[in-house]
């Protein structure tokens, strides 16, 4: 576990220093009911709507702007509604049918987040994991690549959970002993694939997030420092 987190940590700062700035203007145009959407398109946006609740009553934040125009990742779904589709039921899954603990599978996509250092995908989740019961000391630890393991109030269920996520993304491998850690933390096998699957999603969030430069809603602050050329 030690050498994955000292592996984990070097390999995050070269990704930091080996990215070019990603910060600048969407490159993809808003969609919204007046922007010219297709029947497909319409039906996706009626449907996110539905399952986010447009003020964010029901996921904590705004999933439009003022004028109707959707934020974050779902705006890339919209524009292929296709693939975006498929994309915006598995999201639901993860938030609504996952057999792993929600505070469990935050923290594993907190690790991701930081991985990409996804702007939206962070201001989105660290209200989750607090919402879920993750404690800001850990949520901060994570978000800097340190281990959060000393964090006072972090469950050792938590900890597992880190130590897995972080020997998979590490060294691309899960030793017997971390798997069997975190196989009795989520408790049990479906919750395990549950979970591995979510963080598989938002390594496909992030990525949309950040290739298309999808901007966070006005006001917010980046979490991250964007990375310069």
């Amino acid at each position: 576990m030690a050498l994955a987190l000292r592996t984990w940590a070097s390999r995050a700062s070269l990704h930091q220093l080996g990215m070019r700035c990603c910060s600048g203007a969407s490159r993809l145009p808003p969609c919204s009911p007046t922007s010219g959407m297709t029947a497909d398109q319409r039906e996706l946006y009626d449907r996110i709507i539905d399952d986010r609740g447009k003020t964010g009553a029901k996921g904590g934040f705004a999933v439009t702007n003022e004028d109707g125009s959707l934020v974050g990742p779902w705006n890339a779904m919209v524009s292929s509604p296709q693939i975006g589709g498929l994309a915006e039921r598995m999201g639901s899954f993860c938030r609504h049918h996952n057999k792993c603990p929600a505070d469990l599978y935050e923290i594993g996509i907190l690790v991701v987040g930081a991985q990409w250092l996804s702007q939206f995908e962070w201001f989105a989740h660290e209200k989750l994991a607090l919402k879920a019961g993750v404690v800001p000391e850990a949520i901060a630890s994570i978000k800097a690549n340190v281990d959060p393991g000393s964090a006072d109030g972090m469950t050792p269920q938590q900890r597992a959970v880190y130590a897995y996520a972080v020997e998979l993304h590490a060294t691309k491998r899960v030793s017997d002993q971390t798997h069997e850690a975190a196989l009795a933390a989520v408790g049990g096998e479906q919750a395990l694939i549950d979970l591995v699957f979510t963080m598989g999603f938002y390594h496909q969030i992030s990525m949309t997030l950040n290739a298309f430069r999808v901007p966070l809603p006005e006001g917010v602050t980046p979490p991250f420092k964007e990375p310069t050329p």
